[in-house]
């Protein structure tokens, strides 16, 4: 009785030994296939390791096992979905009924297990420190616990130590940096922090927030003049709190039951949040049942990258493969010779392809693991977070591993089949018969281009209509700073995408056919590129495969290249500038500081602005506010759109109501305003510069909110005036300042605008350092700039490495399959520079004919997709054409030139 498998042992060591015969072709191979798993390796683990449950956790609380909270409430009702309260009120809502109690005094000690370990939240507060005259925005002060059991999620020491003194802190090395604090990397014995209006305190030591490396931030103690420092700031805020009581990490006894201690606790008011909750909180709310829509195009979108990925594997190894198949035809003609059947044959080299395929897989991952430390800076540069432990999903990497094994499998398939069909005596005179030269084209392939071009094409001339409008919108209103809503393109985008894959189906199919209409018209050439048409349409088994794969590849990145510019193009129409040129803004805390302070600050930024640039002139910006009826706190009153503007979203924040001074109209209208606008403001009325704002006739329309909370708008007659663009730095309607107060506005002063002459880019960066001096902070237009897209580097780079590869597989193969004729043609007096010239004939065709034909497919449905992207009209990327459609081919035939070698030796013919 025959035992399974028994037949796959022979071919399993014939494939063994070929391995070790042919090392660099193997490795060539196994590479191919690896190459996938490796990124795949390295992207689940890097996923998993920055984005894990255990992760998450340990990011919000470290290594404690609870979050608890005293709450304003004396009892906490158990709610009857059976969760603890405090994971209730985290997804659902807080108690209605008001605080009762003072969270402060309740001993949680007494309530806890015996041995518990509490650490107080951390409390967080925005501080400006001092470099000499200069006052910093956008530093924290961070008052906690420092080197202690359950803080070093929080900052860790990177250098010197820890505070022991009351007038020490640490601070991060980011915020050194930037105070100066630093001599050769390393902390300055010397090194003081100074806080505005505050304290002079030393610095010990330099800390790391392992989740937002950028962060700049003072770390102090309790207790310590920072820390009191910080106090009578009051506007503060903790890191763990949700109710407004108390909040504590909690290093609970081994063996406490959270739940059931959770439960205790809310009979105190106090809630328990367990590090489950916190790890996975999405199995304490409902998720819908199933995939959003979302969900479902970024699935479809990612099995359609991976699967074109396996399919260019496939071909790029399949021809690889092929190479070694027609090399050891010899040896499949002693065995055909033998007795060998047809289906032995293929099992022996399928053997080949299934042993080179696991290696492939082992090597991707063991390369792709042991490449995540490598890349690990990289990527915690781009988190800007610390990543200590790797994940590895073992389920995704085993799925990874056993996708490479089957492509080396399939890349097999069709050599195995080829070396199946040899008569032993070509097998054994390595003689390989062709087929004629014919310019049929495979009915199935043309069905299928036709199918996925064609239908794609009537897609989107049917679907189109609503997408060009918004296109037309987009460019009618750009500078308006109105926002236009964007028409759903998941359908429309899915529906090209299926069009791109079916059509590229068929070429693969047609490609043959392709090659071989090429060939009928070869006669005309001259002899290296005739010999090099009519040897790919010959061998158009292991042509067609290197060519497909060139194609696909240039045709993705040269769609991503033109969808890029067309995207490009949108955003620029969308943008709206900030502030005209030659024009500074400047602003101050109107909220943290007291009136007069911030009235003081605002004169000394004006002057220091005014000393700075030439011909500066300072306006001052008064705006029409609300006062808000629970506190003392306002708001800047906006103006109401008219719902006549179709596709209007909203506008970019340039429609606030000011008090009508000539120059700051004159910086918002692009000139000095007219009479007419002038006279309108004298009588009564409201400028505005768009007719988007006259609602119900001729009238502006001011929603305000009174105590009670209803809508009641505020009417102005309004008068239109004419401007080129829109600034969503500058207001965008003006009246009188009687005409504002006679409607209940309060007039505030909100910042102040600088006018100043042609100023040299040092002039300009002292005023921009002089005001932020003086503690404002200024804005200035900088000029929009489109940053280039990585995808489109990083595909252009793949198709460069595809088609060098291709182009390589391909000629290395033509010298396999025509190293006789070669020697016929050396043997007749054909030169050795014949050789070079041939290699370079076939690198040509092989990588110009995959190269053409992935543009112009690529330009096809990157124009099929170009009103997706809202772009009036087509962006041709001619950079990213010219370095793929050019410079890689001719790269390719360099290469080629150059590597292969002059002179080979005479071969004997057997026929």
């Amino acid at each position: 009785m025959r035992r399974p498998g028994r037949g796959w042992r022979p071919a399993l060591r014939i494939a063994r030994r070929q391995v070790r015969r042919n090392l660099g072709r193997s490795l060539l191979i196994a590479v191919l296939v690896g190459l996938p798993v490796a990124g795949a390796t390295i992207a689940d683990v890097l996923y998993r390791s920055a984005d894990s449950p255990e992760r998450t956790a340990y990011s919000r609380m470290g290594d404690a096992d609870a979050i608890i909270e005293v709450t304003p409430w004396a009892e906490l009702a158990l709610p009857a979905n059976g969760l603890l309260p405090m994971v209730d009120m985290w997804f659902n809502a807080i108690p209605d009924n008001q605080p009762d109690r003072d969270a402060a005094g309740v001993d949680l000690p007494a309530l806890l297990p015996a041995g518990t370990v509490l650490e107080p939240e951390r409390r967080i507060q925005s501080i400006r420190p001092r470099d000499g005259d200069t006052v910093l925005r956008g530093v924290m002060l961070d008052i906690g616990t420092q080197g202690g059991p359950l803080t070093d999620h929080a900052f860790r020491l990177d250098g010197g130590r820890w505070p022991e003194a009351r007038d020490e802190v640490v601070v991060t090395s980011q915020l050194a940096e930037r105070l100066d604090l630093l001599d050769d990397g390393e902390l300055r014995p010397d090194a003081t922090v100074t806080f505005d209006d505050g304290p002079q305190v030393r610095v010990t030591g330099l800390v790391v927030d392992p989740f937002y490396l950028d962060d700049q931030v003072v770390s102090a103690a309790p207790g310590s003049v920072a820390a009191e420092y910080a106090a009578t700031l009051e506007t503060g805020w903790g890191e763990l709190s949700f109710t407004g009581g108390e909040a504590y990490l909690a290093d609970l006894p081994a063996g406490t039951d959270v739940d059931e201690l959770g439960r205790l606790l809310a009979a105190d008011g106090v809630g328990l949040m367990p590090r489950d909750a916190v790890a996975d909180p999405d199995q304490f709310y409902e998720t819908g049942g199933g995939p959003t829509a979302y969900q479902l195009q970024q699935a479809a979108l990612v099995a359609l990258v991976v699967g074109l990925g396996l399919l260019e594997v496939v071909l790029l190894a399949g021809a690889a493969f092929a190479v070694g198949a027609r090399r050891q035809v010899r040896e499949i003609g002693l065995l055909v010779s033998g007795g060998a059947s047809a289906a032995q044959v293929r099992r022996t080299v399928l053997a080949q392809g299934l042993v080179l395929g696991v290696i492939g897989a082992v090597l991707g991952v063991v390369a792709g693991a042991l490449l995540v430390p490598a890349v690990a800076p990289l990527w915690e540069w781009y988190l800007g977070e610390l990543i200590d432990d790797w994940t590895f999903g073992w389920v995704e990497l085993v799925v990874a591993a056993a996708v490479g094994v089957l492509s080396g499998v399939a890349a097999a398939v069709v050599p195995a089949i080829g070396a199946a069909r040899m008569k032993p005596v070509d097998a054994l005179a390595a003689r390989f018969r062709t087929t004629r030269v014919a310019a049929r084209l495979p009915l199935v392939g043309l069905v299928l281009f036709v199918v996925g071009a064609g239908g794609a094409l009537i897609a989107s001339r049917i679907m189109s209509g609503n997408l060009a409008d918004y296109g037309r919108q987009l460019e009618q209103l750009s500078g308006t700073g109105a926002y236009v809503n964007q028409p759903s393109t998941a359908p429309y985008i899915a529906i090209q995408l299926a069009g791109a894959l079916v059509a590229t189906a068929g070429l693969v199919v047609l490609l043959p056919g392709l090659i071989s209409a090429l060939a009928r018209g070869a006669h005309r050439l001259g002899l290296s590129a005739r010999l090099a048409v009519r040897d790919a349409a010959r061998h158009r088994h292991r042509t067609a495969p290197a060519v497909a794969a060139i194609a696909i590849v240039v045709a993705g990145s040269t769609a991503v290249a033109f969808g890029a510019g067309g995207s490009a193009k949108a955003d620029e129409l969308r943008y709206t500038p900030m502030l005209p040129d030659n024009v500074i803004r400047i602003d101050v805390d109107w909220y943290e500081l007291p009136a007069d302070e911030a009235v003081a600050q605002l004169g000394a930024a004006e002057e220091a602005a005014a000393r700075t640039l030439p011909g500066a002139a300072v306006h001052r910006l008064t705006e029409a506010t609300l006062q808000f009826a629970a506190d003392e706190s306002y708001n800047v009153a906006w103006l109401h759109g008219s719902p006549e503007c179709d596709g209007c979203a909203g506008w970019s924040g340039s429609v606030s109501a000011a008090v009508a001074d000539p120059a700051v109209m004159a910086a918002a209208g692009g000139g000095p305003p007219d009479q007419a606008v002038l006279d309108a403001v004298a009588g009564g009325a409201m400028v505005v510069y768009d007719h988007a704002f006259l609602v119900a006739g001729d009238d502006v329309v001011v929603d305000t909110y009174p105590a009670d909370g209803e809508l009641v708008p505020v009417r102005f007659p309004g008068h239109v005036a004419e401007r080129e663009l829109a600034y969503s730095g500058l207001p965008g309607a003006f009246a009188s300042a009687e005409t504002l107060t006679a409607k209940g506005f309060e007039l505030r002063t909100t910042g102040s605008i600088v006018t100043f002459d042609e100023a040299t880019p040092e002039q300009l960066d002292a005023a921009l350092q002089a005001i932020e001096s003086a503690g404002a902070w200024a804005s200035v237009e900088t000029p929009f700039e489109s940053e280039r897209d990585p995808a489109v580097l990083a595909l252009t780079a793949g198709a460069a490495f595809v088609t060098l590869v291709g182009v390589a597989i391909a000629v290395s193969l033509a010298a396999a399959e025509g190293r006789a004729d070669l020697a016929t043609l050396a043997a007749v007096g054909a030169p050795p520079r014949r050789r070079r010239g041939l290699a370079g004939a076939q690198a040509l065709v092989v990588g110009g004919i995959g190269v053409l034909i992935g543009s112009g497919l690529g330009i096809y449905f990157a124009y099929l997709v170009w009103p997706a992207l809202g772009a009036p009209d087509f962006i041709w990327a001619w950079d990213s054409l010219v370095l793929t459609g050019v410079a890689v081919p001719v790269l390719a035939v360099l290469v080629a030139v150059v590597f292969t070698p002059s002179r080979l030796p005479m071969i004997r013919r057997v026929e």
